[in-house]
């Protein structure tokens, strides 16, 4: 009895491994007999042109790739229906954008094509971890994405730059030594692993913002990413 009891438990961890594939991030390909599927990348972005997320919010913007598998057209996926976004126990919809280009909520793929796109949701600022969930829609398989978006939020970075500013200010105003300090301390202004502010462009970046109020002076940070090409999608 027991031996069987312990053949059945196998079986059933077995066909749940199988019909969810987990352990997957930002970058990694998954499939099934009939598509494969490609996150490609995670953004999280404070605006996108004319369209605001709200209060409190940001949008995150999902871009991925489908792949038809098969010998025959695949017609009118949709995908919007396959994927689904969470963080713990929230779930958040996908919205449209106007503003947002290739937006990809669904596919008409001829065998051996492939579609990339974005789909957009809208989230709490506050959230930096998700779980994406997609459910193929032949097979029934789910592939399950834990991912940390890129942060390209303009308004998160200008207060990252701001703050790294002053503390140079702060390091170069110490009496007698803190021209010295800041020269052993001098690196680009890196956020996330981004660099969003050269070495070399430091010193005239402090100039131009010099005696600034604070909100004039996060507008000449924000004016400078962006005109750098910071908190622009992949």
């Amino acid at each position: 009895m027991s031996k069987r009891i312990l053949l059945i438990t196998m079986i059933v961890v077995l066909a749940t491994a199988t019909a969810c594939s987990s352990g997957l991030t930002r970058g990694d390909r998954t499939g099934d007999e009939a598509h494969g599927f490609l996150l490609h990348s995670a953004q999280i972005i404070d605006k996108l042109d004319g369209d605001t997320p709200g209060e409190g919010k940001a949008f995150l913007i999902v871009k991925y790739e489908v792949e038809n598998l098969r010998s025959q057209r695949d017609a009118q996926r949709q995908w919007n229906e396959q994927i689904v976004l969470a963080s713990g126990d929230d779930f958040f919809d996908p919205v449209p954008l106007k503003s947002l280009d290739n937006e990809l909520w669904q596919t008409t793929l001829a065998a051996g094509e492939s579609g990339t796109g974005y789909i957009a949701y809208a989230v709490p600022n506050e959230v930096s971890d998700f779980k994406l969930t997609l459910t193929f829609p032949v097979s029934g398989t789910e592939s399950v994405y834990d991912f940390r978006p890129v942060d390209i939020r303009i308004s998160a970075n200008a207060d990252f730059v701001l703050s790294r500013l002053e503390q140079i200010e702060r390091t170069r105003g110490i009496p007698l030594i803190g021209g010295l300090l800041a020269s052993f301390t001098s690196s680009p202004v890196r956020y996330l692993g981004t660099i969003l502010v050269p070495e070399e462009e430091i010193d005239q970046l402090l100039e131009d913002t010099e005696d600034l109020s604070e909100d004039t002076r996060l507008a000449a940070i924000e004016e400078y990413l962006l005109s750098h090409g910071h908190g622009k999608l992949e």
